[in-house]
């Protein structure tokens, strides 16, 4: 997984999920994709009580490989991780 951030005037944050290239079949690729979107959607206050400008929104790219994300707790808890990481930066 890897996560990219980078700052919008919209005041709100925004995701984008993108499975890698040879991901698996579209069944696969939209599953993992569904997952995150709800985890983010779960973890929304989070990510913005983390952003120190209230007016500025963040736009999220989460760039997911085959393999590396199997179970909902380990795409949670990695995501997570990225998160805390790269609020940290």
């Amino acid at each position: 997984m890897r996560l990219i951030s980078l700052s919008n005037n919209l005041g709100f944050d925004r995701i984008i999920v993108i499975p890698a290239k040879h991901f698996g079949r579209a069944v696969d690729r939209n599953k993992a994709r569904r997952r995150a979107k709800e985890i983010f959607r779960c973890y929304d206050r989070r990510i913005s009580s983390a952003n120190p400008i209230e007016d500025e929104g963040r736009d999220y790219v989460l760039v997911l490989y085959p393999g590396k994300v199997s179970g909902f707790s380990l795409l949670e808890s990695g995501f997570l991780s990225l998160l805390d990481r790269n609020h940290r930066k």
